[in-house]
C-alpha cells in the first residue's frame, strides 16, 4: 500500500490521474455518486468515516475537502496537500453563482484542513493565496501522451474561417458566451463558422448562423487540421488542457482574462509583437468575456505570415507539456510541500 491516498471526484481528470500515477498514490474517489446540497453534506460525514489513514491525502480539487477536514479532526497526523485545480478558491474570492452559499461556506472552512496546496496555474495561485496561509507550489498539467503525438502531427489551415472550441458544457468553461460573443465577429467577418466540440452542449445553438455543434468527436486532430483558430472564454478555467491540445495542434489561441492558460497567450503575443514590430499596447488575444470576439477579430485581420508564426511559437512551447515532464515537475513540488 502506498504511503499517499489520492481522494479524487467522480469524474477523475486524465491530467490529474497522471499526477497521482507519478507519486505511486493510491485512488478513492471523494464521494461513491453524485450528491448535491444538503444530501452531500450529510454524505460526507459518512465519507469521512470511511476514509482510510494514511500518511498523506492528496486532494482533487474542492469536492474531496469536506471530508478530508472531517478526517483530519479525528487524525491531525494526515498531511493533506490540495491539488488546486478547479474554481473553488476563485469562488472563496470572487462568489460564482454557480456555488451555492452553503457549499461555499463549507469549503471556506475545509481549507483549513490544508498543510500545502499545488497549483495548477499561477492565476489560482493567487486566488487561494487571498484565503489560506502556507506554501503553495505550481505544477501545470500535462496533454495526454496520445494526443501529444497525434496532436503534434497536425497542420492546421490556418487560411480556413473555422474556429474551434472544446470542453464540457459546464458554467466555468463559458460555451454560451463564446456562442453570443461569435455573433459579433460574425458581424465583421460573416465567412466564419464556429465548431463546438464536446459531449452535452445544446443543439439549439445551431440557431446562430455559422455555429455547429459537433458533439464528442473520437479524434481531435481530425477537426484541428481544418481549422485556424481555437477560442476559449471561460468564467473561471484553471488551467484548460483544452488549449494546451489545440497548441500542441498548432492553432493561435484566443482566451478570457479568466483562463489560466493565458500566461502562454500573453508570451506568444508579445514575441510576435517584437518580431514583426507591432506596436500596440496590451494584449489583443486576452479579453474581457464580453469582449472575446474582439481579440477573434483582431486575429483575422492578422496577416497570413503573423499567423504562421504564432502557430510555430505555440508548436514549440507545447513540447513542454509533455507528460513526463510535467508528471516530473509535478512531482519535485510534491515532494517540496511533504518532505
Amino acid at each position: 500500500m502506498s504511503d499517499i491516498l489520492f481522494i479524487h471526484s467522480l469524474n477523475l481528470h486524465e491530467s490529474h490521474r497522471m499526477f497521482a500515477e507519478a507519486i505511486d498514490a493510491d485512488f478513492m474517489p471523494a464521494y461513491t455518486k453524485e450528491f448535491n446540497g444538503f444530501r452531500r453534506f450529510i454524505e460526507a460525514f459518512k465519507r469521512a468515516k470511511e476514509l482510510p489513514d494514511y500518511d498523506v491525502y492528496l486532494l482533487e480539487g474542492g469536492m474531496p475537502l469536506f471530508p478530508a477536514y472531517l478526517k483530519k479532526r479525528k487524525n491531525k497526523n494526515i498531511k493533506v496537500i490540495g491539488l488546486l485545480a478547479d474554481e473553488t478558491f476563485i469562488n472563496l474570492v470572487d462568489r460564482q453563482p454557480h456555488y451555492s452559499f452553503a457549499e461555499t461556506l463549507i469549503h471556506r472552512i475545509s481549507v483549513r484542513c490544508l498543510d500545502g496546496a499545488i497549483s495548477v496555474s499561477p492565476m489560482v495561485k493567487e486566488y487561494a493565496e487571498k484565503v489560506i496561509d502556507m506554501p503553495i507550489e505550481i505544477a501545470r498539467p500535462p496533454i495526454s501522451k496520445e494526443n501529444f503525438v497525434k496532436l503534434g502531427k497536425v497542420k492546421p489551415d490556418l487560411e480556413s474561417n473555422i474556429i474551434i472550441s472544446v470542453g464540457q458544457p459546464r458554467y466555468s468553461i463559458g460555451m454560451d458566451i463564446l456562442v453570443e460573443q461569435f455573433k459579433h465577429a460574425k458581424k465583421e467577418f460573416p465567412e466564419l463558422e464556429l465548431w463546438i466540440v464536446g459531449k452535452g452542449h445544446p443543439k439549439e445553438y445551431e440557431s446562430v448562423d455559422g455555429v455547429r455543434v459537433l458533439g464528442y468527436v473520437e479524434e481531435l486532430s481530425e477537426v484541428f487540421e481544418k481549422a485556424s483558430l481555437f477560442v476559449h472564454a471561460g468564467r473561471c478555467s484553471a488551467y484548460p488542457v483544452a488549449t494546451l491540445e489545440a497548441m500542441r495542434g498548432g492553432l493561435p489561441i484566443v482566451v478570457s482574462t479568466m483562463t489560466g492558460t493565458k500566461e502562454i497567450v500573453e508570451r506568444v503575443e508579445n514575441q510576435i509583437k517584437a518580431e514583426f514590430g507591432l506596436n500596440y499596447e496590451d494584449n489583443k488575444f486576452i479579453q474581457p468575456l464580453n469582449e472575446i470576439f474582439r481579440g477573434i477579430i483582431e486575429y483575422y485581420r492578422m496577416e497570413t505570415e503573423i499567423r504562421e508564426r504564432m502557430s510555430e511559437i505555440y508548436k514549440e512551447i507545447s513540447e513542454g507539456f509533455e507528460p513526463k515532464k510535467r508528471c516530473e515537475g509535478f512531482k519535485k513540488a510534491f515532494k517540496t510541500l511533504v518532505k
